[in-house]
């Protein structure tokens, strides 16, 4: 089965002939948005670390502070 396609104003693009789809053709185009996506899930992934790591650093200061009342609690006894 062969599709039929014209050509459209943009050489970017073919249309369908038969489900009248318009057809991305520039290779480039889409290697580039591949990039893209790869690299915001990338900046994601870093962006979900690093809050990780804040939390992880707000929870250890949270308990320094408790442990610094406690010890001023025992030095005053």
């Amino acid at each position: 089965m062969s599709i039929l396609q014209v050509q459209t104003e943009d050489p970017s693009f073919v249309r369908d002939i038969h489900s009248k789809a318009l057809l991305n053709t520039d290779y480039n185009a889409l290697q580039q948005h591949r990039k893209e996506r790869m690299y915001f899930h990338k900046q994601q992934s870093d962006i979900n670390i690093l809050r990780g790591q804040v939390e992880e650093l707000t929870t250890i200061r949270v308990e320094m502070l408790e442990i610094k009342t406690l010890l001023k609690e025992i030095i005053n006894k």
